[in-house]
């Protein structure tokens, strides 16, 4: 059996990877029309339309948005702005998104905004597939263009979950993500970079029976297999698979650890 590469955690890398034309294509429909994944979606689209709806930002800043999956259903009340690396994915986008959102091309490790632009900012699995010399590079970028006191989320993963899932099956995840021991972890690395988290919110809370669920009640009953993975989602105890994190600028940026 041939040797695993290590997992892709690097910007060509990853640029390439998604920009791949069946990727960009496919992306929606292959990662998001199952019903596990469609209720990670619905929890990432109220988390930005929460802070929408409570601070209402003047200039709003989507970092990797791909083809556009959370832009076209979120509802904000002034500029947003998707900066994406890829072309493709930006096609995509400005295909099925509100034509007031405005594109731009750019490298989100050297935005190209001024600083304080922003009065929220989100982005979503992204900043997790660097490792943390790079992660650090994209919160300053990201510290930099929000004003102060300005909202950040982003997404994190569960170690304690994702992570016998990945070691069992390396081969369907070729792209790393960071996977974070527990909160405190998680606090410590966004402090250190500037942000205070203000709210984290645990999401497929009980991954192993709702992707059970996937498997044996998707294929049968699409309203069944809603039914269970959203039951299960309300058993507050459960070990989430991924956090939704918000966070908002503070002033001091520490140094790395």
């Amino acid at each position: 059996m041939p040797s695993l590469q290590p997992p892709i955690a690097d910007i060509a890398g990853i640029g390439a990877a998604y920009g791949a034309p069946q990727t960009v294509a496919r992306y929606v429909e292959d990662r998001f029309s199952s019903e596990l994944m469609r209720l990670l979606h619905e929890r990432q689209v109220r988390a930005v339309d929460d802070v929408l709806r409570a601070v209402q930002p003047r200039n709003a800043l989507e970092v990797a948005p791909g083809p556009g999956r959370i832009t076209r259903d979120v509802n904000p009340v002034g500029r947003l702005v998707c900066l994406e690396y890829n072309e493709s994915m930006i096609s995509a986008g400005r295909s099925c998104c509100d034509q007031r959102v405005q594109w731009v091309q750019g490298n989100a490790f050297e935005l190209p905004f001024a600083a304080n632009e922003f009065d929220f900012a989100y982005s979503f699995r992204f900043v997790r597939h660097f490792r943390y010399p790079d992660r650090r590079r994209l919160y300053a970028e990201l510290h930099r263009v929000l004003s102060p006191g300005a909202f950040l989320v982003l997404d994190a993963v569960n170690q304690a979950v994702s992570g016998p899932l990945r070691a069992a099956q390396p081969q369907d995840y070729p792209i790393y993500d960071k996977l974070y021991r527990d909160p405190t972890e998680l606090r410590r690395e966004l402090s250190d970079a500037g942000f205070a988290i203000v709210r984290l919110d645990p999401v497929q809370r009980w991954f192993r029976w709702q992707f059970q669920a996937q498997i044996w009640l998707g294929p049968r009953s699409r309203r069944c297999c809603r039914l269970a993975v959203r039951l299960l989602e309300h058993l507050r105890r459960g070990p989430s698979l991924e956090w939704i994190v918000t966070a908002r600028k503070v002033n001091e940026v520490k140094a790395p650890r």
